[in-house]
Parts: C-alpha cells; structure tokens; sequence
C-alpha cells in the first residue's frame, strides 16, 4: 500500500492529496439561508476572508450550527498555525478571521460584529 509523503503514514485527518487543510466554523448569530446572493452577507463575510490571502478550497452548505441556518464551515489549503496575521499580535488564525469579520458593516440583516469565528479539525 502507498504511504504518504508527508505524513509516513496512508491516512492523516485533515490532509488532501498529502497537503494540510485548515478548517474554520462561522456562526453568524442569525438564520442565513436566504443571504447567499452576490453582494449579499455571506458573500461580504467571504469576500473579506479571502482578501486575508486565504483561498478556500471548500465552502460547506449553509448548517444549523448556533441555529437553523446559522452556520457554514470553510476549508483552506496550508498550515494556519499561531501568528501574527494583523502584523501585531500573536492569535490563531479563527481569532484573526473573528476580528476581520466583526469589524465589518453590518449587512443583510447579519450583525458583523456577532459572528462567531471557530477552527475545526477534520
């Protein structure tokens, strides 16, 4: 059986293709299964994200996390340990996003700076 080069192993959770994926969990406090259009608040919410210099290589459907409709989990390429994303201080790269997202205008009916921002693990 094949192994793995980056890992040595045949099967590493949260890797595709030998190469480390990084989750996050949005919660956005508020029903967004309706928000999903161009411009929209989920779009502002993604647009932001990615302009971080992140490119998600998956966005998930629209979950119940925190409620019905309420939730949407994102998945990037690399390794997003601890850093010094906003050139200042030290935070994991969830806390980072929660800052970018939060300091937002609200749009859409989605208050920016309620939005949760959590790392996941596949």
């Amino acid at each position: 059986m094949a192994q793995s080069k980056a890992t040595g192993s045949v099967v590493k959770p949260g890797h595709y293709n030998g190469s480390p994926l990084a989750g996050i969990q949005l919660d956005f406090g508020v029903d967004c299964s309706a928000k999903l259009a161009a411009d929209g608040g989920v779009d502002i919410i993604v647009r932001a994200i990615m302009n971080e210099g992140l490119t998600p290589v998956a966005i998930g459907a629209v979950d119940n996390t925190g409620g019905t409709g309420q939730g949407m989990k994102i998945l990037f390429a690399g390794e997003h340990g601890t850093d010094t994303y906003d050139g200042t201080n030290s935070e994991t790269l969830a806390a980072h996003l929660e800052d970018v997202v939060q300091a937002l205008t609200d749009a859409d009916g989605i208050t920016m700076s309620a939005v949760t921002v959590a790392a996941f693990d596949l």
